[in-house]
């Protein structure tokens, strides 16, 4: 009998669900400031892939995030599963939700080998927002939103 161990996008993805889930239907439009927080945040994590600093970009995520992945581990599966954030060259953002301790936005991402949308949920920490998850909103290879 083969033994099964999580893989490390797998966990990604569960730790994904769990945090849209948690995000729940409370979510208001968000006010300026934190719109403004928000996507500075995402904008940051972009140009720091675009820069090759994978180290400033994983200090965008959201502290359970680094707990269950290694700098390495993140790297990996971003370059493997997220391309287009990766390699980056511009983002265009939907509304932003939040209920001040998480935020919701959808982000349209461009870069040289195509586009994709993705679900990014940011948590409020000390430290300001981070992300917490980001997840594929359409399948690779279909329609643009």
């Amino acid at each position: 009998m083969k033994s099964w161990a999580l893989k490390p996008w797998l966990l990604l993805l569960l730790a994904t669900i769990a945090t849209l889930g948690a995000a729940g239907s409370s979510l208001r439009a968000s006010k300026p400031d934190v719109k403004k927080a928000v996507m500075g945040v995402i904008d940051g994590q972009l140009a720091a892939f675009r820069a090759g600093d994978v180290s400033k970009a994983y200090g965008f995520a959201a502290a359970p995030l680094r707990a269950q992945t290694s700098l390495r581990s993140f790297v990996a599966i971003v370059q493997t599963n997220y391309p287009e954030l990766w390699a980056n060259q511009r983002a265009e953002y939907g509304i932003v939700y939040d209920d001040g301790n998480r935020a919701r936005v959808l982000v349209h991402v461009f870069s040289e080998s195509g586009q994709a949308t993705f679900d990014y949920v940011l948590l409020r920490e000390r430290a300001g927002w981070r992300i917490g998850s980001v997840l594929r909103h359409d399948v690779r290879g279909e329609g643009n939103v």
